[in-house]
């Protein structure tokens, strides 16, 4: 083979893929290294291409004869985007609380409105989430942008934090972020899902409401525990609570829901096993309801989907086919505290 041909048949066998052009390929590079926080070395690294040519590339002037950069940042970008496709790939079952939520996660996204998820740990909040931003970005229909919030997360992290999520420029203040927002996501529907809210001050909360309230009326979903729900009854949140069409309160699957998963996961068992494995996946969590304006604690025991599955892994690993299941036994003291 003559010096060179190897080469040649490489860039004829890259030309027939019909890869993306310089400027859909450095966008998409862009909005990765963003989403990704890789830097260039990592990139390069990770893609098999020098590091200095990575950054020629997405400054234009890496040159005419761009076909294997492209071909390799393409095949670097799509092997991550199946793996965070992936990450959907465990069994999900859907429950009436799942499709409340996804119900008014398209209301939000259609009609610029916001909504409360409010529930306790192991009620697959962030599950949900992920799987209705998942369905609502291979729709064609809008964009959905989910954000996790720290504890203390003040406006400027947690703006730039949604822009590094939505693939955009996330530097800059406070006011340039949020034009950002509107620039670069307010030509179609868009939904952000902010999961564990309540690490938001209420500063953060008010910088939230503007994409809320201003064109092009970004919807919102805000997930969290019963104390965003508490501070949002507050005198002074009321233009926030104004805006919130409803709050979706979860306390886990229903008895049927539960039997119905462990039955799918484990074979044909009865009613007393299935309920006696649900008992214990039982924990008490505590909310607030307004009665007569009033504040009113209430506490209340829910199901967790968390401990149902754990339940479920333990037993398909100690079970055999000749094995019956047996609930483990809980102490005769719990029994009679409970």
């Amino acid at each position: 083979m003559k010096p060179g041909s190897k080469n040649r048949r490489r860039k004829a066998d890259l030309a027939k893929l019909n890869l993306p052009s310089d400027v859909e390929m450095i966008e998409r590079l862009r909005a990765f290294v963003l989403r990704s926080g890789l830097t260039l070395v990592d990139v390069g690294t990770m893609a098999g291409v020098h590091p200095s040519n990575i950054g020629r590339f997405l400054s234009g002037i890496y040159g005419s004869d761009t076909i294997e950069i492209r071909a390799a940042v393409k095949e670097l970008i799509d092997t991550h985007e199946s793996v965070e496709q992936n990450r959907l790939g465990r069994k999900h079952y859907r429950t009436g609380a799942f499709d409340e939520i996804q119900a008014a996660a398209w209301s939000a996204l259609r009609n610029g409105t916001a909504y409360i998820v409010d529930g306790p740990p192991g009620t697959e909040k962030t599950e949900s989430f992920r799987r209705v931003e998942h369905k609502i970005n291979t729709s064609g229909e809008g964009r959905a942008v989910y954000v996790y919030a720290r504890v203390g997360h003040t406006p400027k992290p947690f703006l730039s934090e949604v822009c590094a999520a939505a693939g955009i420029p996330n530097t800059g203040h406070i006011d340039p972020l949020i034009r950002k927002l509107r620039f670069f996501l307010g030509h179609g529907r868009i939904l952000l899902i902010v999961d564990e809210a309540q690490h938001l001050g209420n500063e953060g909360l008010e910088v939230l409401r503007q994409l809320l309230d201003l064109p092009p009326y970004f919807g919102v979903m805000l997930g969290g525990s019963h104390d965003l729900t508490q501070r949002l009854q507050h005198w002074q949140m009321e233009q926030w609570r104004s805006r919130v069409r409803k709050t979706i309160f979860l306390t886990g699957p229903t008895k049927a829901e539960a039997r119905s998963i462990l039955r799918a996961e484990l074979g044909d068992l009865d009613d007393d096993l299935c309920d006696a494995t649900i008992a214990d996946c039982k924990a008490v969590a505590e909310r607030v309801e307004m009665v007569r304006g009033k504040p009113v604690r209430q506490q209340f025991t829910y199901t967790s989907i968390r401990d149902l599955f754990g339940a479920i892994e333990v037993a398909q690993q100690t079970l055999t086919p000749n094995l019956t299941l047996v609930p483990p036994a809980r102490p005769a003291e719990k029994e009679s505290a409970a």
